[in-house]
């Protein structure tokens, strides 16, 4: 499922088949936690970025007008995402972007260890 389509909104309820709600608040730790990982997978997601582009780019099977083309889709497409994973910068959202991360494949489970119980438990309980 594209972020785009479930990311419509980060300040409304979030609410998933689970039952659990994404939208809470969390601690200073976990806070501090959050910003150092949400820096990572923003490393992760502009090196994909720059790598789909850069295949793009060397595509020689396309014209230069298709490139041109998938170039701008690509640009269009990773804005949306971007937006959806890093422009909310909010305590009470930042549980949702861990599970958004998590989902990307821009984090690892095992990245979260060092969050509270709490955190892991309700990422968890949304995947």
């Amino acid at each position: 499922m594209p972020l785009v389509a479930v990311a419509v909104s980060l300040d409304s309820q979030f609410q998933y088949d689970t039952g659990q709600v994404l939208g809470v608040s969390i601690t200073d730790h976990d806070w501090r936690l959050f910003l150092g990982l949400r820096e990572t997978a923003r490393q992760r997601f502009a090196e994909d970025t720059l790598s789909q582009a850069l295949a793009i780019c060397l595509d020689e099977n396309r014209s230069t007008v298709e490139r041109e083309d998938a170039l701008a889709e690509l640009t269009r497409q990773r804005g949306h995402e971007q937006a959806a994973l890093f422009e909310d910068h909010r305590r009470r959202t930042a549980t949702l972007c861990l599970h958004f991360m998590l989902d990307s494949g821009l984090i690892r489970f095992e990245e979260l260890s060092g969050f509270s119980l709490a955190v892991r438990r309700t990422i968890s309980a949304a995947i």
